[in-house]
């Protein structure tokens, strides 16, 4: 099947979105806007979440070697790009003298699970990551148990990852524990994203419409309550439930129009698409980089800011064609090798 450019153009934007926010929103200070009412880097990771529904189930290709094909072709994937990007934090962290974490903690974040082994993220954005390593692992259960392509199995995943992000909602208001509920809330719209897919490329039958139909009465009925018992007390993260709700909402509307009515294919939004990975990985180290290298200049904090996004956008671009796209190709003469020393059935 082509390529979706759409859907890199959606990628570039929500990398995009999460950058600027992280080195904009700060010059801007408190703006009605954001504070209260949308949160364009939540906006962004949840497009990012959606899209990986979308992707990557349709990933894994039946065959009997298709699960360690989607392995080889993942770790090459996510891990290269990742440990550049965990390199070069600790690089700089040293280089401006900023605290460094520990051994045991760095080694930890090596894995990408380091929130299973009781440690924190090196890089706070690394929590996206660990929430794509468990939808990737939870498509690979479905696939190796032959439900993977089953939309009305997929339907009932992302019912029952909503039902529990409102039931660790409920938990985490009455005892006052920072639970994960963006965890399942999450796993629930990536599973919706590959059940909207199959409507939106190949099926419509009455049968995927009526259960794209109960997602969506789903989430405008669980949401609110799940959001606003999660997040009505803000626990360290500027969290408001009220915005957040509102960017859920934003998030999942628009997603159905930019991938269905409005898509979008600019050259530049493809571009970025392709780099958005090291794009969303490098931006908290060059904006640390930017900020050390023009602190003592007298540049102001927006002209700190629009150095940090040439930074980012020039490391990106590196990354990419040196550490991504070597390493995707190298995932991909590893799997085709071992597709042709396959012994053939007689």
């Amino acid at each position: 099947m082509k390529r979706l450019a759409y859907l890199d153009a959606l990628r570039g934007i929500a990398a995009l979105m999460v950058v600027l926010t992280h080195l904009y929103l700060p010059v801007v200070g408190h703006v009605w806007v954001f504070d209260y009412l949308i949160d364009p880097g939540k906006l962004g990771v949840l497009w990012f979440f959606m899209i990986s529904g979308v992707v990557i189930p349709y990933s894994l290709k039946p065959g009997p070697d298709g699960a360690q094909r989607f392995l080889v072709s993942r770790f090459m994937r996510l891990y290269p790009a990742y440990w550049l990007s965990l390199l070069v934090f600790i690089v700089i962290l040293k280089l401006t003298g900023a605290p460094l974490p520990s051994l045991a903690q760095i080694a930890a974040n090596l894995t990408m699970v380091q929130a299973a082994l009781g440690f924190d993220d090196v890089i706070g954005l690394y929590w996206t990551l660990f929430i794509e390593l468990v939808f990737y692992a939870l498509c690979l259960a479905l696939f190796l148990g032959g439900k993977l392509y089953d939309q009305t199995f997929r339907t009932r995943c992302s019912l029952a990852f909503l039902v529990m992000a409102l039931a660790m909602g409920v938990m985490r208001a009455l005892t006052e524990r920072k639970l994960p509920v963006a965890l399942p809330l999450a796993l629930s719209l990536m599973f919706f994203g590959s059940v909207w897919r199959q409507w939106l490329l190949a099926e419509h039958s009455n049968e995927l419409t009526r259960n794209l139909k109960t997602l969506l009465i789903a989430f405008t009925v669980v949401l609110p309550p799940t959001l606003f018992m999660a997040y009505s007390k803000d626990m360290g993260n500027g969290e408001t439930w009220g915005r957040y709700c509102f960017t859920y909402a934003v998030a999942i509307s628009s997603f159905l129009v930019l991938t269905r009515s409005v898509r979008l294919d600019h050259p530049a939004l493809v571009w970025l698409g392709a780099v958005s990975y090291s794009l969303y990985l490098l931006h908290p180290s060059m904006g640390m980089l930017a900020e050390w290298l023009l602190n003592n200049t007298g540049a102001s904090a927006l002209v700190i800011a629009l150095f940090a996004t040439l930074l980012t956008l020039g490391a990106s671009h590196l990354s990419f064609h040196f550490v991504e796209s070597p390493f995707i190709q190298l995932g991909k003469r590893l799997n085709n090798r071992k597709a042709r020393t396959q012994p053939v059935n007689a």
